[in-house]
């Protein structure tokens, strides 16, 4: 840029060079700058200053300036040129404009590859995968055939719709042309993420045991992957592993080993990579703080929690839940609610995971009117249907307060069909409460749904056990017995070694067993 501002007549060619170094640098924004003297110049503007310029518009998400200049190459007969063509699809998707996108494709006189892909990745890129799969096809049918990019953008599509089939077929026409597809790192990191997201996480895992070369993406799709099919332990032995290679974890590797951590309590991990992060520098990245706070919240550090929260620059919607959600847990409830407030003051907009760390923490603290509420507020302010989870929050919220006749009719009224949650969460407050009556209504609808799981036996022999009711003690016990119900005894996960173990904590005692009627 230096050698530039000295040049007393820049020609076209110097000009084009800085936009095009400016569009792929750190700073993208600069490009239009340097764009607009150019302009203002009068220096005649070519095929690829447009191109340059969309390149950085796109990487800058600045779409109203992107289509501004799109609007003067088409004054000039650049517009319709491919090259300008392919980068102005790359820029409207970039910025999710597929309306404009579809535009530009739609008015090509010719395509190629390049323009095919454009389409694709943008379709999944921006979370519709079903018009990247239709887009795939057409361009099937034209016989044109695909390159490594439009492999990783159908497969990247078949993740997101869970299409296992036709990730199958897709990866059955990769293996049949080695030479084209099988050496290539991205399809293998693809096809990794789409078994995993389709619940095949063996067969991902085979994928990147036969991986020749493997950088930090693949890790990253298996470690992600093993996180996603709740296998966290199996993602921290492959994170250790890792760790000992020639790679370096990047934040996404952070992230999803963070969760695996938040997932079995692994707090040491948690903390070294904390520790790792603040090394790098990776303090800034908004996702891996939130998943530091989610991790310290779930591992019983809140104050560690409140520590990398209250440091945040920037917090999204993702990061406050994290925060609100950790004080719920920790019986923190009018904090909870106070950082509820705050959040809303800061414009963002909550969430249905909000809205179960608010009803959790009105329901630790008694405060029903506030829950009921809220509630609302959820369902006619911010217009988000109430999911089972919602609904067995406040179950637990009427119930923890005693009033279970407002618990039991509120499940009457419920717009879903009441599920095993539900129910249970009923029998839970008539636990707590000793209603004797209310119980048998939610176990025999238990019964109903799920009639094998002892933990609604037990809760029934504790109501009856705790009315005297020994008879009907027995008639569970027997109950139990002819279907072969166990009661399951209790298991604790505790760190030995920086190692997550599942440990047997609770072995009752036979007279024990007896009392309670589960032998």
């Amino acid at each position: 840029m230096l050698i530039f501002t000295q040049a007393q007549h820049p020609n076209q060619f110097t000009w084009n060079t800085i936009i095009r170094g400016f569009a792929i640098s750190q700073t993208p924004h600069r490009a239009l700058l340097v764009f607009l003297q150019m302009f203002r110049h009068s220096i005649p503007l070519e095929s690829f200053t447009y191109a340059f310029v969309f390149k950085a518009c796109a990487r800058s998400h600045m779409l109203e300036t992107g289509r501004a200049v799109h609007s003067l190459a088409m004054k000039s007969s650049h517009a319709s040129h491919l090259f300008v063509a392919n980068t102005a699809i790359h820029l409207y998707s970039s910025c999710a404009d597929l309306g404009s996108a579809e535009k530009v494709f739609e008015e090509m006189g010719s395509r190629n590859i390049v323009t095919w892909n454009a389409m694709i990745s943008g379709y999944v890129q921006n979370g519709l995968p079903n018009g990247g799969l239709r887009m795939f096809k057409w361009m099937w049918g034209e016989g044109i055939r695909p390159d490594y990019v439009t492999m990783v953008g159908v497969i990247s599509a078949c993740a997101q719709n869970k299409d296992l089939e036709l990730g199958r077929w897709i990866h059955a026409y990769v293996a049949e042309n080695p030479s084209d597809f099988e050496s290539n790192i991205n399809v293998g990191t693809a096809l990794i993420d789409m078994y995993a997201k389709c619940k095949q996480i063996d067969m991902a895992k085979k994928i990147f045991k036969d991986m020749q070369r493997k950088d930090i993406g693949v890790w990253n799709a298996l470690i992600g992957g093993y996180v996603f099919n709740s296998r966290s332990s199996e993602a921290l032995e492959l994170f250790q592993k890792l760790e000992v290679s020639s790679l370096d974890p990047d934040e996404t590797t952070l992230v999803s080993t963070l969760r695996a951590c938040a997932n079995v309590g692994a707090l040491d991990i948690g903390k070294r990579i904390h520790l790792y992060a603040q090394e790098k520098s990776f303090n800034s990245n908004q996702m891996l703080d939130t998943a530091l706070v989610d991790m310290y919240s779930k591992c019983g550090c809140i104050n560690e929690a409140r520590e990398v929260f209250n440091k945040m620059s920037k917090r999204d919607v993702m990061a406050w839940t994290s925060m609100i959600v950790g004080l719920a847990m920790h019986g923190h409830s009018r904090e909870a609610l106070d950082l509820f407030l705050l959040m809303l003051d800061s414009g963002q907009k909550p969430d249905g995971i909000t809205f179960l760390g608010v009803l959790s923490a009105c329901s630790h603290a008694g405060l029903v009117d506030q829950g009921v509420y809220y509630f609302e507020t959820m369902r006619n302010k911010y217009c988000i249907a109430p999911k089972i989870e919602h609904y067995g929050c406040m179950i637990d919220l009427f119930g923890r307060a005693g009033r279970l006749k407002e618990a039991h009719a509120f499940i009457l009224s419920m717009e879903i069909q009441p599920n095993a949650i539900v129910w249970r969460a009923l029998l839970s407050a008539c636990r707590l409460h000793s209603n004797v009556i209310l119980a048998e209504t939610a176990i025999e609808n238990l019964f109903k749904l799920q009639s094998d799981h002892c933990g609604d036996y037990v809760l029934l022999s504790n109501i009856y056990a705790s009315k005297g009711k020994w008879n009907l003690v027995e008639n569970i016990r027997r109950k139990m017995e002819e279907g072969g119900i166990r009661k399951i005894p209790g298991l604790s996960l505790i760190e030995a070694n920086s190692q997550p173990r599942v440990e047997k904590w609770l072995e009752l005692s036979n007279h024990q067993l007896d009392h309670l009627g589960y032998r």
